[in-house]
């Protein structure tokens, strides 16, 4: 009864600002707004961090010379309740509505409805798959979306990284790092990222780069045993015998809940301040920019909780 009258009084009390998105801007935010001495509440569908999380080693970071994702993230984490943000996972929102000028209701899976005078979209996106056929039948028995999450099952074997942006690099050094050979499949001539890591790619035995082509086909009985490649100039195509494919090809933002201006991939559109087309929501993070490294992710939730603080006064 207590842990009930407890979560009520969460639910009926009126926040400066809801934070919807637990990763890295997210939690920026939660930081700064916590600092702030705003009322603030964290929600986060599945696990704090993100794709921040799993990454095996952050060394990009100014003034950290080497950090391990989870370690960063939790650290983050810690950081944002003791500035006295509330932080809830497992907490999918599913609509958000104006109930007047100064006030948005938050709506989530399951009925939970929570209320705050603004809130900040750090929400990113899901991975945007290959649509081929048969994908959904090697969904985790050979085709991942996760590097350092479905890895190790694959030591030792030939492996490829389809897609491209910072996140294919770290992801193709992590395999590297197993004893994978890797083929680096992508549409584009060269591969964007941080150029010291892409150096020490390119100089990898084990690596190789397939520009200017796409994964066509897969094969396979139970599990992934081949891929087709194409080449987009010339429509030829090659066989590979791979054990999986990690499949990098940007995200889906999610950003259907929020009924605001977006592009035509269906990233949010921000002002100067970081506020979307509707007066007190702001947004933050790779839900506006898909390929965006950590600290500026970071910086640009501290900045949407600035925004924020500005706005409700």
């Amino acid at each position: 009864m207590f842990r009930w009258i407890v979560h009520k009084k969460i639910i009926d009390d009126l926040y400066d600002v809801i934070i919807v998105g637990g990763g890295v801007a997210g939690l920026a935010g939660a930081i700064t707004a916590g600092q702030m001495d705003l009322r603030a509440l964290l929600l986060e569908k599945a696990v704090f961090g993100g794709s921040v999380a799993v990454l095996e080693t952050i060394d990009e970071y100014p003034g950290v010379e080497k950090i391990g994702g989870w370690e960063l993230t939790q650290t983050m984490v810690k950081q944002a309740r003791n500035s006295g943000c509330l932080l809830f996972d497992s907490k999918e929102v599913t609509g958000l509505q104006a109930e007047d000028d100064s006030r948005f209701e938050v709506q989530c899976h399951g009925g939970d409805r929570f209320q705050a005078g603004s809130v900040i979209v750090s929400t990113g996106g899901r991975p945007k798959l290959l649509g081929l056929k048969d994908e959904a039948r090697f969904a985790q028995k050979g085709i991942h979306t996760c590097a350092q999450c479905a890895g190790a099952r694959y030591k030792g074997r030939e492996v490829v990284i389809a897609g491209t942006g910072r996140f294919t690099v770290r992801a193709a050094l992590h395999l590297l790092e197993l004893g994978c050979r890797v083929f680096f499949i992508t549409g584009e001539a060269k591969i964007f990222g941080d150029v010291s890591l892409i150096k020490k790619l390119l100089s990898h035995k084990q690596f190789h780069f397939m520009g200017g082509s796409h994964v066509t086909k897969l094969s396979g009985d139970k599990y992934l045993q081949e891929i087709e490649v194409t080449d987009l100039v010339s429509g030829d195509r090659e066989r590979l015998a791979v054990a999986a494919v990690f499949v990098y090809r940007g995200i889906v933002p999610e950003s259907s809940f929020l009924a605001a201006q977006k592009d035509a991939q269906g990233f949010l559109l921000v002002d100067e301040n970081v506020m979307t087309s509707l007066p007190g929501v702001f947004a933050a993070g790779r839900v506006v920019h898909e390929d965006l490294p950590i600290q500026v992710l970071i910086g640009a939730g501290s900045r949407a909780a600035l925004s924020a603080a500005a706005w409700l006064q």
